[in-house]
């Protein structure tokens, strides 16, 4: 124990050291804990109008005319020929003539492939001679059996005789007709298919001859289209060189080809000097009916994000929409489209940087 009058010894410095670190942390927790404590002072300020309020878009925008216009349907085909004939053989023989060139045009009954003769003219002469000599046989039995001189049962056995003659030479002289193969129509001899000295048989071919006047556009006609088609119609055809005819309706098939669901039809154009050829595109124009229509230019229409195709307008309280719509046809001042309300505003510019449900300012172009 200290006594009176002795001196406290001195504190180590390290515990002086800690004491004021510890002072320093509570006085700091203090304060820490008096400004906590305190009211904070509302630093939100009212903002302006102009900060509170988004800026409406302006979009320039024009009416729609919406017309009636009709429902056109483009078909696309080719050209074949009336009628084309494989020309064959009906005897057998070596060609012997075969002056009709490739492409050359020839009338109904002109020899294509001439075949060699050979005996069937003999065979012709002998039928001719023995048809003479029944002739004269039946005449004498006839005029003696008007005299009585013979039975009627000889002058029947004569002129059965004379038949049977006549018969052979009708088939001696078809026989020699074959040698001669002959065009069975007027037409172009499209290929060859024997030269001469090449030897035919019953069935093999001479040549192909095609009757091009008329000329037979074919398209296919879906069960839509069908509505359109009347037989006797009279249509007009665009050629794939550009070259416009007219045409008319001549067969609609009433069976569906079971591949394709569509039905056949032909279209008849005359062609007197074969200047259309078969096997070349062409299409057909055909009205289906009218409906309303507004015309456009094809920049106007836009990609929807669900696939469909459409444009986007302004509604009468000034807000984007979208509708889909069907083109019903093209031509050179645009596209004619069906499927937009009458109260629509169609956008100059800017279908696809808008979005469906934006309001917008709109000003009309005009203006």
């Amino acid at each position: 124990m200290w006594k009176d009058g002795d001196r406290m010894p001195s504190m180590p410095t390290s515990v002086r050291i800690a004491g004021c670190i510890l002072l320093a942390l509570l006085a700091y927790f203090v304060f820490r804990g008096v400004t906590r404590s305190a009211p904070e002072t509302p630093t939100d300020q009212p903002t302006s109008r102009a900060e509170q309020t988004t800026p409406v878009p302006e979009v320039i925008v024009r009416p729609i005319s919406i017309q009636s216009h009709p429902i056109m349907v483009t078909l696309k085909g080719r050209t074949e020929p009336d009628r084309a004939v494989i020309v064959r053989s009906e005897t057998a023989g070596i060609v012997a003539s075969a002056r009709i060139q490739e492409g050359q045009w020839v009338k109904r009954g002109e020899v294509l492939c001439g075949l060699s003769i050979e005996s069937r003219a003999a065979r012709v002469a002998e039928a001719e001679a023995a048809v003479v000599s029944a002739q004269l046989e039946y005449e004498s039995a006839r005029q003696l059996e008007e005299k009585g001189w013979t039975t009627s049962n000889r002058a029947a056995s004569t002129k059965a005789n004379l038949d049977r003659a006549e018969a052979a030479r009708t088939a001696a002289q078809v026989e020699l007709a074959k040698t001669k193969i002959r065009a069975p129509f007027s037409g172009i001899f499209e290929s060859r298919s024997a030269e001469v000295g090449a030897f035919l048989s019953p069935g093999v071919a001479c040549g192909e001859i095609v009757d091009l006047d008329p000329i037979l556009v074919v398209v296919d006609a879906t069960e839509q289209q069908m509505s359109a088609l009347n037989l006797g119609a009279e249509v007009a055809v665009l050629m794939s060189n550009g070259a416009g005819v007219e045409g008319s309706i001549r067969f609609i098939a009433r069976s569906a080809n079971p591949q394709t669901r569509t039905f056949r039809v032909e279209i008849a154009i005359p062609n007197p000097e074969a200047r259309i050829s078969a096997g070349v595109t062409a299409s057909v124009d055909l009205k289906l009916g009218e409906a309303p229509a507004v015309l456009l230019t094809p920049a106007a229409l836009v990609l929807h994000d669900d696939g469909r195709v459409g444009v986007r307008y302004v509604d009468p309280e000034d807000i984007i929409r979208f509708s889909p719509v069907t083109i019903i046809d093209d031509s050179p001042d645009g596209i004619w489209v069906n499927g937009l309300p009458s109260e629509a505003r169609l956008l100059a510019t800017g279908q696809d940087y808008l979005s469906d449900g934006l309001k917008v300012a709109p000003i009309d172009e005009g203006l």
